[in-house]
C-alpha cells in the first residue's frame, strides 16, 4: 500500500445531522480518508493497524454512524439495535462514555459502561441501552449465557473492537479471543429474521483497530472471510507528528548490581535527558513499577527545577488543596504528578452494593482524573507512571521517555514485550500542538544490542 499517496476526503461526505459528530475537523486525515469507502459505504468487517494518533477513534465513529443510516432507512428503530465497543482499560471506556454520550445521544443511542466496577449487572439491563461500552472480562461475563438471552444478543450488529494487540498478552489475550469466538458463534446460530432487507440480516460487523498489532492479515482472516473482511496496514510514515526515537544504552555488571539499582541508576540521567529533548513541552516518564514511579516523581522534585507561569502555580496549587494524599500534593506543586495503580493510602468507602464498609485499595479515583486533566490540559509539565497508561489513554506528550526496559513481574524481572515498547513510545506526539516528537528508551548496552533497540 503506497501510504503517502492519498487524497484526503472531506466531512462533507457525510450527511447531516451526524456530520455534526466531525464538526471539529476541516477534513479527514489520511488514514482515515483511505478507509473511509469501506468504512462508511459498505459492510466489510475491517482490521486497521495505524500510527498512535492517526484518529482510529473516528473510524469507530464512521461505523456507528452507518449504522444509524441504516436504521433510519430501514425505519427500525434504533432501540432495537445494540453496538458493542471493547477496550482493555477502564478509563479509556470512562473516557468514551463521556464522550459518546454527547455525540450520539442526540440520536437515540443510550450509552453504558460495563467494567470491572459495575457490579451486580444482569443481563437484562442491557435490554435499555444499544451503545454498551466494556472491558473484555465484563463482556465475557455478561455473555456466558447467551443462549438465555438470543433476543437482546440477536440485535448486536456492531462489535468495535479498540487495542486488538491485546490477543497477544498472555494474561488477557485469551480473553479477547473467547469473547470475538463466542460472538462469530451468535451470528452463525441466531436465527435471523428473514424479511429481505431488513437489518436484522445483517451479520455482526467487526471492526479491530490497534496501532501495535503487526500481523492484520491474520486478525482479519479469524475474524471473517473475503470479500467480506478488509485489512489495512499504515507504516509509521503515516504517523501526524513526526517521532524521533532514541535509544541509550548504559553500562550494567548483573553481578554487582541489581536490576532496582539499575533503575535507580537512571534516576541520575533523566535531569539533562529532560532539559535536552522537552523544549519546554510537556513530558512523560514510564517506570516498571509503582515504587519507582514515586521515587522518580521525588527525585525530580529534588534535581530539576521546571519553570511554571504564575497561572500554572495557581492552578497547581488549587489541584493539590484538594487532593488528600498528602505524597501527590508535594510533588505537583513543583509540576509533577504520578499516576499508578497502586495504594496511596487506605481510605474506607463504602460499597453501595454490599451495604457494608470496605477499604479502597486502589488509587484514589478522584486524585487519578485530576492528574490526568492537568496532564491532558498542558498544565502539569512532567508525568510519571506505570505502563499501564501507555495503554489508549489519550495522555500524549512531546517527550516520552521509557525508564528501563524491564518490568517487575511474578516475583522477577523481564523484558517488556515489543507491543508494550510500541505503546508506550506511541504516546509521544500531540497532533493538535507538535509537528515533531521525541521517545527515549533507556536501556542497558547489553539490551540494546540483544533486542536490537537501535
Amino acid at each position: 500500500m503506497d501510504d503517502l499517496n492519498i487524497s484526503f476526503r472531506g466531512v462533507e461526505e457525510i450527511p447531516l445531522p451526524y456530520r455534526n459528530v466531525f464538526n471539529e475537523y476541516p477534513c479527514f486525515n489520511a488514514v482515515q480518508s483511505k478507509v473511509l469507502d469501506d468504512i462508511f459505504y459498505t459492510d466489510h468487517s475491517v482490521v486497521i493497524s495505524s500510527p498512535t494518533g492517526s484518529g482510529k477513534t473516528v473510524v469507530f465513529e464512521l461505523a456507528i454512524i452507518r449504522l444509524l443510516i441504516q436504521c433510519e432507512n430501514f425505519d427500525i428503530i434504533s432501540s432495537k439495535i445494540k453496538i458493542i465497543y471493547i477496550c482493555p482499560m477502564k478509563s479509556l471506556c470512562q473516557e468514551r462514555l463521556v464522550d459518546w454520550h454527547k455525540k450520539f445521544s442526540p440520536f437515540g443511542l443510550n450509552c453504558a459502561s460495563f467494567t470491572g466496577d459495575s457490579d451486580n449487572i444482569d443481563f437484562q439491563q442491557l435490554t435499555n441501552h444499544n451503545l454498551i461500552i466494556s472491558t473484555p472480562e465484563k463482556w465475557d461475563s455478561l455473555t456466558r449465557k447467551w443462549k438465555d438471552n438470543k433476543e437482546i444478543v440477536k440485535v448486536v450488529k456492531l462489535f468495535l473492537i479498540d487495542e486488538v494487540h491485546l490477543l497477544n498478552e498472555e494474561n488477557r489475550g485469551s480473553t479477547l479471543e473467547v469473547i470475538v469466538s463466542r460472538m462469530k458463534t451468535v451470528e452463525n446460530t441466531v436465527v435471523f429474521n428473514e424479511v429481505a432487507g431488513d437489518v436484522y440480516n445483517q451479520k455482526i460487523r467487526f471492526i479491530a483497530l490497534s496501532a501495535t498489532v503487526p500481523n492484520v492479515e491474520d486478525i482479519a482472516e479469524w475474524i471473517g472471510k473475503p470479500p467480506n473482511i478488509k485489512y489495512f496496514k499504515f507504516s509509521e510514515e503515516m504517523r501526524p507528528v513526526k517521532l524521533k526515537k532514541i535509544v541509550l544504552g548504559y553500562n550494567y555488571n548483573p553481578k554487582n548490581t541489581s536490576p532496582f539499582k539499575f533503575d535507580l541508576s537512571l534516576n541520575y540521567k533523566l535531569q539533562s535527558l529532560m532539559m535536552q529533548h522537552s523544549e519546554g513541552k510537556p513530558t512523560l516518564i514510564f517506570c516498571s513499577t509503582r515504587k519507582s514511579v514515586e521515587m522518580t516523581a521525588n527525585h525530580i522534585v529534588q534535581t530539576l527545577r521546571i519553570h511554571l507561569t504564575r497561572e500554572q502555580r495557581e492552578t497547581l496549587a488549587s489541584v493539590a488543596d484538594i487532593i488528600t494524599d498528602s505524597k501527590a500534593k508535594a510533588t505537583i506543586r513543583h509540576g509533577i504528578g504520578y499516576h499508578h495503580a497502586g495504594k496511596y493510602k487506605s481510605v474506607p468507602v463504602l460499597r453501595i452494593s454490599y451495604g457494608s464498609a470496605s477499604f479502597f485499595t486502589g488509587m484514589i479515583p478522584e486524585t487519578r482524573h485530576a492528574i490526568e486533566n492537568m496532564f491532558r490540559r498542558g498544565e502539569l509539565p512532567v508525568l510519571v507512571t506505570t505502563s499501564t497508561l501507555a495503554m489508549g489513554v489519550n495522555l500524549p506528550a512531546h517527550l516520552v521517555i521509557i525508564k528501563s526496559t524491564k518490568c517487575y513481574d511474578n516475583g522477577g524481572f523481564r523484558d517488556y514485550t515489543e507491543t508494550a515498547i510500541h505503546q508506550m513510545v506511541g504516546r509521544a506526539g500531540r497532533p493538535q500542538f507538535d509537528t515533531s516528537a521525541t521517545a527515549l528508551i533507556l536501556t542497558t548496552n547489553e539490551d540494546k544490542l540483544k533486542n536490537n533497540l537501535s
